[in-house]
């Protein structure tokens, strides 16, 4: 860069105060990058490119400004993700005992390899500290670099002399850690091409590659500090995923993977332009009718963020409002609160029982979860593309639970008959104080879910006429989203109960047949307790007509033919959209001289069990 800048030689003459803030920033330059050097010898270059290259922009970001949605989420994206590639990163490279394994290590080394083991860290979180004191320096490094690049003649001018700065303080430093160190190179050759292809990716190209993007991007600073991370991490993790092998050093994690993501998301909202839309629209000309034509503002197309704790207070009240999904919700809670205390004392007895008991639990939350989300999705209103509304997700909900139930019934059969034959052995160790617990908490989901287990109630339904009409007849058929959830309960239920009998016969009797006999006679009772769920939902999704309602209609059908003025009916259609509410159409052909309002009131007469007809002529 010196030979092609030429920074002494072109320019403004370099009087003594520039010299003076020239050296200390060339100083903060040789302490980010020994910084630097030092974090990516600790945690890796995977570990060191997540940290070190977050721009300095986005940090700035979320210590200043104004408060926003999309600053509250960033913040929270980058403790995340420093939490966890800090504390969920289990690096291979860790050594506790720093003072032994890397006394013979001299200067610098001894300082970083002595401060790390001082505080009694992995290596690997020693560098991410590292590198994160690099970043925060990095921040103050560009403010300053910014101002006085103004003043020096231009950026390119002052990198090429921070740069020759930088170099004549670290390569001294460099020839004697060369000189001290014990490290043999195969060839020095080698290590200076290596040296230099390093040097010119790592301190010209980015420069320059940056300065390209300042000169054609209509917003150079927000999209560098953008895209620069979110392209350097999707590379970096390509790379280390095709690099390292699952155990080999500074290898590729879970919480490396997540602490990608949210620092990919963190980078996103820090750098989400707050800057204020144009609201209104100008003039563009007028149409071919004379009528003025206007483009409308960006601020009219722009959706607005929604605060996560406002979307959350209001799915909450949503929830609440509602006497099922309020239910599910309280026992999705007490699954959850009981399925994370057998994880934590699992894993601190390290129990696998307790830990597989827990993974169970944590299967039926999800059946849960599922069903309070139609709970709450079925009372969406209806829109112009689902005139009906989102009534069926219940249905659809209770069609999928009881599926998957049959998969589980039929998986416990099988695997039930083959043990029954050759039963095996079985640690009954905690397995009745889990069972016990277990079944404390289904007994509080039953009280809580017991009367939707057969339920039965009212409808609604609507009604129209053109020629003829269509209407909507109640005749409830229970809560098919309720019943799904209730039998997930049973099951678990039966389940617990089972396992105490069996483990009371295998302590007290040695009776090791006993298990798999009660997984038998479990499956079968959940396989007969689902069936009629399973068809009912089945049938509503088909549009079946249940046949006791089918035997209602044809009798009010034919009490319609009595009313004066009717000729015939044709066009007959019923089908049932929910639970609670069947819906028929047909076309009702009258006589010239007949009234169709009084028609229409007869027919609504007759079908009394309508309450609130929905009328469309």
């Amino acid at each position: 860069m010196f030979p092609i800048q030429k920074p002494l030689s072109n320019g403004r003459p370099l009087k003594k105060p520039l010299l003076f803030r020239l050296a200390k920033l060339s100083i903060v330059n040789c302490l980010i990058e020994i910084l630097w050097f030092y974090g990516i010898t600790f945690c890796g270059p995977l570990r060191s490119v997540l940290v070190f290259e977050l721009s300095p922009s986005v940090l700035f970001a979320a210590i200043t400004g104004k408060s926003s949605t999309s600053k509250t989420r960033g913040i929270f994206c980058l403790f995340i993700g420093f939490v966890a590639l800090t504390f969920m990163d289990r690096d291979k490279d860790t050594e506790d005992k720093h003072s032994r394994t890397h006394s013979h290590h001299s200067g610098l080394n001894h300082l970083f390899y002595h401060l790390i083991g001082m505080f009694g860290v992995a290596d690997h979180q020693g560098g991410i500290a590292i590198l994160f004191i690099s970043l925060i320096l990095r921040i103050g490094y560009d403010t300053a670099f910014r101002h006085l690049a103004v003043e020096i003649g231009g950026p390119k001018r002052l990198y090429a002399l921070v740069s020759m700065g930088s170099a004549a303080v670290l390569t001294p430093l460099g020839i004697l850690s060369m000189t001290m160190s014990t490290a043999h190179y195969d060839s020095l050759m080698h290590f200076l091409f290596l040296l230099v292809v390093a040097t010119v990716f790592v301190m010209v190209l980015d420069f320059y590659a940056e300065s390209v993007c300042f000169q054609h991007v209509a917003d150079p600073v927000l999209a560098a500090a953008r895209w620069s991370p979110v392209t350097m991490f999707s590379c970096a993790i390509t790379l280390a995923y095709l690099w390292y092998g699952p155990l080999a050093t500074h290898a590729l994690t879970s919480g490396v993977v997540l602490a990608l993501v949210f620092f990919i998301g963190a980078t996103i909202s820090l750098t989400s332009s707050n800057a204020p839309k144009h609201k209104g629209g100008h003039f563009v000309g007028t149409s071919e009718h004379g009528m003025p034509l206007f483009e409308v503002g960006e601020a009219f197309l722009q959706r607005t963020s929604k605060s996560f704790l406002l979307f959350f207070k209001e799915t909450l009240h949503e929830i609440l409002a509602n006497s099922d999904s309020r239910k599910i919700f309280y026992f999705l809670c007490v699954n959850l609160s009981f399925c994370g205390v057998e994880f934590l004392y699992g894993f601190w007895t390290n129990s696998l029982g307790l830990i597989s008991d827990g993974f169970h639990m944590l299967f039926d939350c999800s059946a849960l979860v599922m069903g309070l989300v139609a709970s709450v999705m079925s009372r969406w209103p209806a829109s112009r593309h689902f005139s009906y509304g989102y009534g069926r997700f219940e249905v659809l909900s209770g069609f999928i639970n009881a599926l998957f139930l049959c998969v589980i019934a039929l998986f416990i059969f099988i695997e039930a008959m083959e043990r029954l034959f050759d039963p095996p052995n079985i640690s009954t160790d905690r397995l009745l104080f889990v069972a016990v617990f277990g079944l404390l908490v289904n007994l509080f989901g039953m009280y809580s879910l017991g009367e939707h287990g057969h339920s039965h109630g009212g409808g609604s339904h609507g009604h129209s006429h053109g020629e003829g009409g269509s209407h909507s007849h109640g005749h409830s058929h229970g809560n098919a989203n309720m019943q799904g959830v209730f039998l997930h309960v049973l099951a678990d239920t039966l389940g617990s109960v089972f396992v105490i009998i069996s483990t009371l016969f295998i302590q007290w009797f040695g009776w090791k047949w006993v298990d798999p006999l009660c997984s038998l006679i479990l499956s079968m009772l959940i396989l007969g307790s689902v069936y009629p769920l399973l068809k009912s939902s089945i049938n509503t999704l088909l549009q079946d007509v249940p046949d006791e309602a089918m035997d209602e209609l044809e009798y009010h059908l034919s009490d319609i033919l009595e009313i004066e003025g009717v000729q015939s009916y044709s066009d007959a259609h019923f089908w049932q959209l929910k639970g609670d509410l069947n819906v028929a159409s047909l076309h009702i052909q009258v006589s010239d001289t007949a009234n169709a309002q009084l028609v229409r009131l007869k027919v609504c007469f007759i079908l009394y069990f309508i309450e609130d007809p929905l009328l469309n002529f």
